[in-house]
């Protein structure tokens, strides 16, 4: 062969295999890593949507959770939502990871109390009032429930804790915070304690935006321990009680007179004759029914069915 025609075909195949070899080890792109996003705690005042269930609900020490396995598993995750629209809740405090000591509901029974305690506070209220004797305690239908981070977020050693202040099974709508909101007079219907007709001990209450007749409004402590140290108890004067919740009403209705001239009957309740706690109602005379809460009435027209 031709030494010309044989260097020509070398050349050649030389080409070709530069063409084709790049395309054989695959084509390259470029680009930049991506640090993996991990979630910081919430900030207190953020909406909640939803709190995804655990699979058997947190209990007192002695309750089924207090196994094993249950201790171990997480805490509940809140999913966190734009305040606007409905919402079921709100974040009221957060322990950040340096300091949180909770991460399973092992831990939960210990935390959710402390959780509880805020709220009041929160609303801008305290939760007790000595009124002529008796300490009454205000009744809002809430549910405090200690949440924590995602399975995703604890795998990379998010530990921190936060306190959700909630509507029991209703949602809301995030007009405002819920901060201070006893008093700025903004507490949503959804947290009041209604009952379509009557108190019911131990009974399940109605959504105070639902038709009803009844609404409590506080509790009170009517027996207390003797001055002698025994285990003699002495009860409130009856008189003194009824008084004491009038009072209670109208301190919650923000109102002089919380009968609004006598469109609403002010009621103690009480479980049995002698029992150590009664609770405080207000009741709308007559056949009509009412269809928002009284907490923080003030001036405004009676929420009237």
């Amino acid at each position: 062969m031709d030494r010309r025609v044989a260097g020509l075909l070398l050349l050649v195949v030389a080409l070709v295999a530069a063409l084709v070899v790049p395309n054989i080890a695959g084509k390259q792109v470029r680009g930049a890593a991506l640090a993996e996003v991990i979630s910081a705690p919430p900030a207190v005042g953020s909406c909640i949507g939803a709190i995804a269930p655990t699979t058997s609900a947190p209990g007192p020490s002695n309750s089924p959770n207090a196994d094993g396995a249950g201790s171990a598993r997480a805490l509940p995750v809140a999913t966190v939502v734009p305040c606007r629209g409905a919402v079921i809740g709100e974040i009221i405090s957060v322990t950040p990871t340096s300091t949180s000591t909770v991460s399973t509901l092992g831990e939960y029974d210990a935390a959710n109390p402390s959780c509880r305690s805020k709220v009041e506070g929160y609303l801008g209220t305290l939760a007790t009032t000595e009124i002529r004797g008796v300490q009454w305690s205000k009744s809002i239908y809430v549910s405090a429930v200690s949440v924590g981070p995602d399975a995703h977020d604890r795998a990379a050693g998010r530990t921190w804790t936060a306190c959700v202040l909630s509507a029991v099974n209703q949602t809301y709508p995030a007009t405002t915070s819920l901060k201070s909101s006893w008093t700025a007079d903004t507490l949503p219907s959804v947290f009041g304690l209604c009952w379509a007709t009557a108190v019911v001990q131990r009974g399940t209450p109605t959504a105070c935006t639902s038709p009803h007749t009844t609404q409590q409004l506080g509790y009170g402590l009517v027996a207390s321990a003797s001055d002698s140290g025994t285990s003699i108890v002495s009860a409130a004067d009856p008189d003194q009680v009824v008084a004491g919740c009038r009072q209670l009403a109208a301190t919650v209705m923000r109102v002089t007179d919380p009968t609004r001239g006598g469109a609403l009957s002010i009621k103690v309740v009480s479980a049995r004759s002698g029992a150590p706690y009664v609770q405080c109602a207000v009741a709308v005379v007559g056949s009509r029914k009412l269809n928002g809460s009284l907490i923080g009435l003030g001036a405004r027209a009676l929420p009237l069915a």
